[in-house]
């Protein structure tokens, strides 16, 4: 581990340092000593090349035998807490990188500081007494409560919702079949897109999209457009980028370039119709599914259910629950901080 090969390479410097700074002479190096009995000269002690080897070899085994012991201490310590995560030990162990579950495996990717880095500090995010997330600077508020919302919730109470202390919605406009193909309107789209307008609560859009090319992309663009015109809908469109465990899925036969080829299109044709565009996602279909290097200079909707935000990078909304509770809405309802100032 990069932490014990530090630990070992600095002490096997000291010793040498030490050894160097040694009188020597033509046989190796020399330590004094006194006599037992008292006397006016020192008594050279001279120890071979061997000898300061296997000195030098022993204090390396001794090191690494104490901070093994001591990543073991770490290691046991929380998986004896109340939460243990493996996903939390490694993440201590390697701040260096962003590391995420996947395909039965932990992902490792190096964190580049190039990209804009997330600004937004674990300490500013609180929870209200109804138990909903904001981010707050010097007691301002520089977030506000979004729910994403689609046919699964059923008919909304908007005035209800509204009374709740929702101020943005992400409405779901449909989903394109992952096995035919065919694209379907969410049942309460038009609904919940005129309920959250009655009711002052800004709204955007976002699209399941199992599209396989460009032309399957641009349907799915301008769908979202031809439903917000009619409404004070300034955006976001999104689009929803998953991994779906059907062996039949058609988005799973893509490759991440051609993915992602797809994704920036999808952005773009967005952004030639007027309106602000957007990338929901996880971490594997972010940074797996997607070249993040591609994708890095669009806003980004990230789903992480956890107590703190994890993510190296600049977001603009963070879907921190999918089990939240909000007076209308019968069941249960994604909960977003949307980072913008109220």
């Amino acid at each position: 581990m990069n932490l014990v090969l530090t630990v070992f390479t600095l002490l096997a410097v000291l010793g040498i340092v030490v050894l160097l700074l040694l009188p020597r002479d033509e046989e190796g190096f020399s330590l004094f000593k006194k006599k037992e009995e008292p006397s006016e000269e020192p008594l050279e002690i001279t120890y071979t090349q061997a000898q300061v080897d296997e000195m030098i070899a022993l204090s390396l085994e001794e090191g690494k035998a104490q901070e093994e012991a001591k990543i073991k201490g770490y290691i046991r310590s929380e998986a004896e807490s109340q939460s243990p995560s493996l996903a939390t030990i490694l993440r201590t162990l390697y701040p260096e990188n962003f590391i995420y579950p996947g395909d039965g495996k932990f992902y490792f990717v190096e964190i580049d500081n190039t990209y804009e880095r997330n600004p937004y500090k674990k300490d500013n995010h609180v929870t209200d007494e109804n138990g909903y997330r904001y981010y707050r600077e010097n007691e301002e508020n520089k977030s506000v409560l979004c729910i994403d919302v689609s046919s699964h919730q059923g008919a909304i109470d908007w005035p209800k919702v509204a009374s709740s202390g929702v101020k943005a919605a992400m409405v779901r406009a449909g989903y394109r079949g992952y096995g035919s193909g065919k694209m379907v309107e969410d049942e309460q789209v038009v609904g919940n897109l005129q309920g959250a307008q009655a009711n002052g609560i800004r709204a955007g859009v976002y699209y399941f999209s199992q599209a396989v090319n460009e032309a399957e992309v641009e349907e799915e663009v301008q769908v979202l457009v031809d439903l917000v015109k009619p409404y004070d809908v300034v955006g976001p469109l999104a689009i929803d980028v998953e991994k779906l465990d059907a062996d039949t899925a058609r988005g799973n036969t893509l490759t991440t370039e051609e993915r992602t080829r797809l994704v920036k299109h999808f952005c773009e044709k967005v952004k030639e119709a007027g309106y602000e565009p957007m990338i929901y996602g996880n971490a594997y279909s972010l940074f797996t599914m997607l070249d993040y290097s591609q994708i890095s200079d669009y806003p980004i909707w990230y789903a992480y259910y956890a107590e703190n935000l994890y993510f190296p990078y600049k977001l603009t909304m963070w879907q921190y629950s999918n089990t939240g509770k909000v007076n209308g809405i019968t069941g249960q309802v994604d909960l977003n901080v949307m980072y913008i100032n109220e």
